[in-house]
């Protein structure tokens, strides 16, 4: 018989309650770990097609953000405040995925070999690597751009000076002559000075509009080709052409804010030039917003890595400029054993072709060292050499 004298109850505690494992989808199958989530998926959320280069992918769990927008993860070195080597796999100091790829939270993964776009586990090592690339991958492209954009504003603004240095001799007080009341004859000085001043000033002008539209030329040349596309000249100049008001119009907005920095302090005017360095791509790639504000931004939270990239680059451009110094010593030194005018700009006329032998290089090399200092960037982003060639079209 049974016993009819009621049973304790035996309450199950929540923990204790087995909940019936969900079988893995078809064609992915893996080990789950005690929450019922794949093991891939635990730490770092739903992963992203690899198919989809670049794609953003809803992770189910929002992210805190940089102030650029940039989707942080809790082991990104450069995000405020974050431990290295914690978060999820794939930031800085993490090795390549084995497929060959790197991986950004929230998005598909990044190629390792990308052309333009740094991992963070190569470091310097490989953005210099990506430098030399650019040079073999783009050289010919670059200069010929450079020499007509860059080069020729130079000649033409030397030739200006020249030109404005002899008709200044040619006048009084320089030429010795004085007027019947032996006073120098200012009107003369003074109608003939100031019109030269406005010729110069338009000249500036256009060849700054110029060297816009080489920069711009030059970074839709080096993109496209880094992407395996073949870039003509004309077509890269004719893309320059059409983005170099918008880009001379930024800059003139950048030297105003140097200027007031260096007024202010030479402090500040040093960290406005490093934190605008990147506005120049950020016009060409990207749409909305202010370039200059974007520029801060990035450089903000990126300040070691993009800080370091500059400085290697003002390092090269302070060794040029110190070699360019000693030829102009040379010329000033041959123009002052004389009093021959076309001696003088004999001397200062090769003064400056030996000084262009210089300026050439590296204009290239300050050109790709910004641009692929921007692109770096743009990996923490999810971005790839094919997001940046659409963002330029």
């Amino acid at each position: 018989m049974t016993d009819p004298s009621p049973q304790p109850e035996h309450h199950v505690k929540p923990e204790e309650q087995s909940t019936p494992e969900v079988p893995a989808p078809a064609g992915n199958p893996g080990p789950h770990n005690d929450s019922g989530a794949p093991e891939s998926q635990a730490d770092s959320g739903p992963q992203a097609d690899s198919g989809t280069l670049g794609s953003p992918v809803d992770s189910g769990t929002p992210e805190s953000q940089g102030d650029s927008g940039t989707p942080w993860s809790q082991g990104d070195p450069s995000a405020p405040g974050s431990p290295v080597g914690s978060g999820t796999p794939g930031w800085q100091g993490a090795p390549p995925a084995p497929d060959g790829h790197w991986t950004v939270p929230g998005f598909a993964p990044v190629p390792a070999e990308d052309p333009l776009i740094n991992p963070p586990h190569t470091g310097i090592d490989g953005w210099f690597r990506r430098i030399a690339a650019m040079f073999k991958r783009s050289w010919s492209s670059l200069l010929a751009i450079f020499a007509i954009t860059q080069i020729l504003p130079i000649l033409a603004t030397a030739g200006v000076g020249i030109v404005f240095a002899v008709a200044l001799l040619d006048l009084p007080p320089f030429n010795g002559e004085r007027s019947v009341d032996g006073e120098f004859d200012d009107d003369r000085f003074l109608s003939t000075l100031l019109p030269l001043l406005g010729v110069v000033l338009v000249v500036v002008l256009v060849l700054t509009v110029l060297r816009s539209a080489g920069y711009a030329a030059a970074t839709y040349a080096a993109t496209r080709q880094a992407g395996g596309i073949p870039v003509r000249l004309g077509e890269a100049l004719a893309y320059g052409f059409r983005r170099c008001l918008g880009l001379f119009g930024w800059q003139v907005v950048v030297g105003l804010l140097m200027t007031a920095g260096l007024l202010a302090c030479v402090l500040p005017g040093i960290y406005v030039y490093a934190a605008t360095a990147l506005v120049g791509p950020i016009f060409l790639f990207e749409r909305g917003g202010s370039p200059i504000g974007r520029s801060f931004s990035i450089f903000n939270n990126n300040l070691g890595r993009i800080l370091g990239r500059l400085a290697l680059l003002l390092v090269a451009t302070v060794a040029v400029g110190f070699a360019g110094n000693v030829f102009d010593q040379i010329g000033a030194a041959a123009a002052d054993a004389t009093h021959d005018v076309s001696a003088i700009v004999t001397a200062g006329a090769i003064s400056a072709l030996l000084g262009l032998l210089l300026e050439l290089p590296l204009a290239m090399l300050t050109f790709s060292g910004i641009l692929l200092t921007y692109t770096e960037q743009r990996g923490y982003e999810g971005a790839t050499t094919a997001t940046l060639i659409e963002e330029l079209n």
